[in-house]
C-alpha cells in the first residue's frame, strides 16, 4: 500500500534559486552602469551645458551687435554704431546745451506740492494740516464723576 501522509518540501533550493537569481541581476545592473559613460545619464549636467553653449552665442551676438557699425535699419536709413562712440556723441550732445529746460512751463506762483499735468498747469491742491496740528476747537467739558456707594461696615 501507498503511504498517504503528506511529504514535506524543502524550500532550501527555491530559495537558494531566487538567491542566485538575484545576484545575477545585480550583477548585470552594476556591468551596465559601470560600462557606459557617466556623463551621458546625467541630465543636469547636459541640461547645463546646452544652457552654456546658449548663453556664449547669445553673448558673441551681443558683442558683435554693440561693437561693430552696421545697418540696423537700412530701408529707414538707420545704423548701428558701437555703444562707447554713441555715449561720446551723447555726452557731446548735451555738453553743447546750455542750461536744462523744463519739459513744460513752470508756474511759479503754484505753492509747492500741487498736482501739475504735462498738458498744462492744474489748479493748487489744498494742503493738509500737519500730524500734531492743534485743534481750534475749544476743549469738551468732562462730565462730573459719579459719587461711588457708600460701603457697607
Amino acid at each position: 500500500m501507498h503511504n498517504t501522509a503528506p511529504r514535506e518540501k524543502s524550500i532550501w533550493p527555491m530559495f537558494t534559486g531566487s538567491f542566485v537569481l538575484f545576484a545575477l541581476f545585480a550583477g548585470f545592473v552594476f556591468w551596465m552602469l559601470r560600462s557606459g559613460d557617466p556623463g551621458s545619464f546625467d541630465e543636469e549636467a547636459i541640461r547645463a551645458k546646452e544652457r552654456y553653449d546658449i548663453l556664449a552665442k547669445v553673448q558673441e551676438e551681443n558683442k558683435n551687435l554693440t561693437s561693430g557699425y552696421g545697418w540696423a535699419d537700412q530701408a529707414k536709413g538707420t545704423v548701428r554704431i558701437p555703444l562707447d562712440r554713441a555715449l561720446e556723441m551723447a555726452v557731446a550732445k548735451l555738453s553743447a546745451q546750455s542750461e536744462p529746460r523744463p519739459a513744460y512751463p513752470i508756474d511759479p506762483n503754484l505753492p509747492l506740492g500741487s498736482a501739475v499735468k504735462p498738458g498744462g498747469l492744474a489748479a493748487a491742491q489744498p494742503t493738509p494740516p500737519p500730524f500734531n496740528a492743534p485743534s481750534t476747537e475749544p476743549p469738551a467739558a468732562e462730565p462730573d464723576p459719579v459719587p461711588a456707594a457708600p460701603s457697607a461696615p
